[in-house]
């Protein structure tokens, strides 16, 4: 007789030695698949970052790009394209949501960019990469800004449910903003609210100003946001320096108004000079 010790079971008996067991080793299953999932985020990441074009060495621009993605993969896009008249058309977008899923459309995005006619006015390619989108129906969409600058400075640019393109003046004067809206790419084929396509005469040192909405949408613990009026404060500002330094600023003045509380969204920002 053992007396009233308890006895061990084997693991197929059903004891808490057996459940133990089976825990161990569906935690080292958890553990493992966690690992491939995360190598293919990074390689993922690093396939999206190879995408991203360098900023374009026309002779008429100088552009300043800052990249900020929430996690490993980002729902940010934008691209640079050029076409036979030298004219430098620039892209931004911003897919709904995060991870896989927006990183995918900005896949679709660059793909269809590529398809289109560079020298169409802005708002017929945004019309027709909305009907590329839309035609997919994934139930996802973005919102968007193209806009195109001549070597002789003559600015067009086109919105789809985006916040505005903003231009900062040499001489000083206010800064300006764009009324046109659109709706953002995907969501409707059939285009419900017009794409229109706005004109703008650029001087020598103007300044151009696109982003995603996690700039002015940046908060702190309080649920305060940055906003669009701090935006174009700091813009103001900084206007006479470079573009690299208004861009160190700019995010300088986002981290300290958000008291340590990380960016919860994926951040782009192109800051473009006209130098002709």
């Amino acid at each position: 007789m053992l007396g009233s010790a308890e006895k061990p079971y084997d693991i197929h008996s059903g004891s808490p030695v057996a459940a133990e067991a089976t825990a161990g080793k569906r935690e080292q299953a958890l553990i493992l698949q966690h690992s491939h999932l995360q190598q293919e985020l990074q390689l993922a990441a690093e396939f999206q970052q190879a995408v991203l074009p360098e900023a374009p060495g026309v002779s008429f621009l100088e552009v300043s790009v800052i990249y900020q993605p929430f996690a490993e993969v980002s729902g940010d896009v934008y691209d640079f394209l050029q076409n036979r008249e030298g004219e430098q058309a620039i892209f931004l977008g911003d897919a709904t949501g995060h991870g896989i899923a927006a990183a995918l459309m900005t896949m679709m995005i660059h793909i269809g960019l590529e398809g289109i006619r560079r020298n169409m006015p802005t708002d017929e390619s945004i019309r027709q990469l909305n009907k590329l989108i839309a035609a997919r129906d994934t139930g996802r969409s973005v919102s968007a800004v193209f806009f195109r600058v001549s070597p002789c400075g003559k600015l067009a640019v086109s919105h789809a449910g985006h916040p505005s393109l903003i231009i900062i003046p040499a001489d000083g004067s206010p800064l300006l903003q764009f009324e046109k809206g659109g709706c953002a790419l995907g969501i409707f084929e059939d285009e419900p609210v017009p794409y229109e396509e706005e004109l703008y005469q650029l001087r020598k040192g103007d300044k151009l100003f696109a982003y995603t909405d996690a700039v002015t949408e940046w908060s702190r613990q309080d649920k305060e946001i940055f906003g669009l009026e701090r935006l174009l404060d700091c813009l103001s500002r900084y206007r006479r320096e470079s573009l690299e330094d208004i861009g160190e600023r700019l995010l300088k003045d986002l981290q300290n108004f958000s008291e340590g509380q990380p960016c919860k969204d994926d951040l782009t920002a192109l800051i473009v000079e006209y130098t002709p």
